[in-house]
């Protein structure tokens, strides 16, 4: 029997950047070990990125572990549903209620591959996109919160993040941002 979580990914193959990811995604429902606490190297991750839709600017920040610029996101845990990692990922990153922002319904999959082996035993991330519209001037993100995972952190249109990001799925998601939400 499949659990809830696998139900909500199964829905939203139609969202997938191409046919080979959501072939992907199939796969690893198929297998159903969903989680990190289940499956160490392949795993489902809630992502969501701050989007300023007014003034065309995304949130972005230079992670740690990585090295990379990325959105905001992390793993799916074992028991939650998707929405529930979306709202413990924003309150962990971003110190903020759920209930206080304009959070999209899941709208892009994407992967992440991951060669960082002395940082991460993750090698492929399965990623979930939700975006956040939410005025630079009006957005307040604990500072703690986001040092924590990032070494910086700041508002970028999508031409300077396009020069920043090397991530392949961040960049399909600026693609998705500037071609749905500007």
């Amino acid at each position: 029997m499949k659990t809830q979580l696998a139900q909500e990914i199964e829905n939203l193959l139609d969202k997938a950047v191409s046919p080979e990811v959501a072939l992907l995604f199939k796969e690893n429902l198929e297998g159903g070990k969903l989680t990190r606490d289940e499956n160490q190297t392949h795993h489902f991750c809630a992502y969501f990125a701050g989007c300023d839709y007014k003034n065309k600017l995304v949130f972005i920040g230079h992670h740690k572990k990585s090295g990379l610029w990325l959105f905001n996101g992390g793993h799916i845990d074992e028991g939650e549903i998707l929405s529930e990692a979306v709202k413990r990922e924003i309150d962990e990153e971003w110190g903020l209620d759920i209930k206080d922002l304009n959070v999209s319904e899941p709208s892009l999959l994407t992967i992440a591959e991951i060669n960082n082996p002395t940082k991460q035993t993750c090698r492929l991330h399965l990623d979930i996109w939700h975006f956040v519209n939410a005025e630079k001037d009006y957005f307040n993100p604990n500072q703690e919160k986001l040092a924590e995972e990032f070494h910086l952190t700041e508002w970028m249109d999508i031409e300077k993040a396009r020069k920043v990001v090397t991530d392949k799925g961040a960049l399909q998601a600026l693609n998705y941002i500037e071609a749905n939400c500007f």
